[in-house]
């Protein structure tokens, strides 16, 4: 029985190398897509993570900034690259002056008609000595003794001690707090005077706290922060924050807020990476370094931050075919509150 020859033939070797060159040629143009698109990603992923600080920097601030009263001297130094002053932590109203005029007793926790009168931001522990220590000023709205609020005043004081216990304060507005409230936890000030001056008027004082301060005064409570541009270890520039130590007398060390930012530059229409403009009610540009009258005029601070990517990416804007750092900024403008 003889065997049939197969009518199928192989691939010859030039077929072979034809088949190998065309495969090259199509894996080529794939990897060649493949790696165009994780640059895209990657670039897509450094510009988004740099408008994300952008944004994360002209966020924070507006926040903090929005509630200061630079004629109540909240504003305690301003620059180009930073600014200090008076945060918010919280506030309330005295719901009681015990005797002696140093302590002040706060409405409780909640009420029995359910309102909450006392709110201390977040993270904010106030029962800490150490937190005392950073230095911690409470304002009392003083109504003094002419009708009308030409002549009314926030009183400063220091805070000595915030503490927590269980009372009943003699408030004579039952609106917020009534008899059912007895025995409920609320916050005890103990307060000192940090001005010399208790009353706005002659005569007599109730402790440090001034006579003519009564139950349903506003309260404020603030710190003494400061925002700044600075240089980190890494040589990157970021915008930092730290909180004033009352007992060294000077500022912490400072925490990266958002960044890497374009370093610092000084000089007229020099871009910075993170900056700081001020105008009065007319919209007239404020020097940076104003003295304690000019810083009482300040009704608008312009936030204007900076920042490039870390790595080289292809994005609109930059040249084509040219693979470069991308730069964007982003400004902010924030109205200062209360300028009455």
């Amino acid at each position: 029985m003889t065997r049939q020859r197969s009518n199928h033939r192989g691939m010859t070797l030039v077929e072979v190398l034809i088949a190998l060159v065309l495969l090259g040629i199509v894996s080529g143009v794939i990897m060649r897509v493949v790696l165009r698109q994780q640059r895209f990603y990657q670039g897509v992923n450094e510009i988004m993570t740099q408008r994300g600080q952008l944004r994360s920097g002209t966020s924070v601030l507006p926040v903090d900034l929005r509630s200061l009263s630079s004629i109540g001297e909240d504003l305690l130094a301003v620059s180009d690259s930073a600014i200090e002053f008076d945060m918010n932590i919280g506030t309330s109203f005295v719901c009681e002056l015990v005797v002696g005029g140093k302590v002040i007793v706060l409405p409780p926790k909640s009420t029995n008609k359910g309102n909450n009168f006392t709110s201390i931001a977040p993270g904010v522990k106030l029962e800490d000595p150490v937190e005392v220590g950073a230095g911690v000023t409470v304002y009392v709205y003083n109504d003094s003794s002419t009708l009308g609020n030409f002549d009314d005043v926030w009183q400063k004081l220091s805070l000595v001690k915030f503490d927590s216990t269980k009372a009943f304060c003699l408030m004579p507005i039952p609106a917020y707090v009534d008899v059912f409230d007895a025995g409920e936890w609320r916050y005890t000030i103990e307060v000192t005077d940090t001005t010399g001056t208790v009353d706005n008027t002659p005569g007599g004082t109730n402790g440090p706290i001034s006579r003519y301060v009564g139950p349903g005064a506003p309260i404020r409570i603030m710190k003494r922060v400061r925002y700044k541009l600075y240089q980190e270890a890494d040589s990157k520039w970021y915008l930092g924050y730290s909180e004033f130590d009352k007992v060294h007398g000077k500022y912490g060390e400072l925490t990266p807020v958002s960044g890497p930012y374009e370093p610092y530059a000084t000089g007229s229409g020099t871009a910075t990476g993170f900056l700081f403009r001020y105008f009065d009610v007319d919209g007239l540009e404020i020097a940076p370094g104003a003295n304690k009258a000019d810083r009482a005029r300040i009704a608008r601070i312009d936030l204007v931050a900076r920042a490039r990517t870390t790595a080289n990416v292809r994005a609109e804007g930059i040249q084509a075919g040219v693979t470069q750092q991308y730069k964007d900024s982003l400004a902010v403008s924030v109205m200062l509150r209360n300028r009455q």
